[in-house]
């Protein structure tokens, strides 16, 4: 009987070792699987934002002083790129359609 409990109560140990290790692999999944899910949503934002971007085919230019002003700021942003990039680096003329300010993050 003493060593039917033996063999009963090694095998028991046994068993707690591997659902104990089990749970430390469940846990690190779970706090792999949450990284992830945050890493996924962001990644489809940034998708969802470059695939609109490039349906309409826009610039997104960052950083820009406020010295244009909105009545003719196509005009400055043609003029602005143009200097930068060269006159060469247009295969067409430089043509600004439209161009506005985003609204920016209020400063306190």
């Amino acid at each position: 009987m003493a060593e039917w409990l033996e063999k009963h109560a090694e095998r028991l140990d046994a068993m707690e070792r591997r659902v104990s290790e089990i749970e430390d692999k469940q846990a690190a999944a779970s706090i792999a699987q949450k990284k992830m899910d945050k890493l996924l949503l962001t990644l489809q934002a940034k998708t969802e934002d470059l695939e609109a971007r490039s349906r309409r085919n826009n610039l997104h230019i960052v950083g820009i002083a406020k010295m244009m002003t909105i009545d003719n700021m196509g005009w400055d942003i043609e003029c602005l790129l143009i200097a930068l990039l060269g006159h060469d680096t247009f295969s067409e003329i430089c043509i600004v359609e439209h161009a506005h300010r985003s609204l920016a993050p209020i400063q306190s």
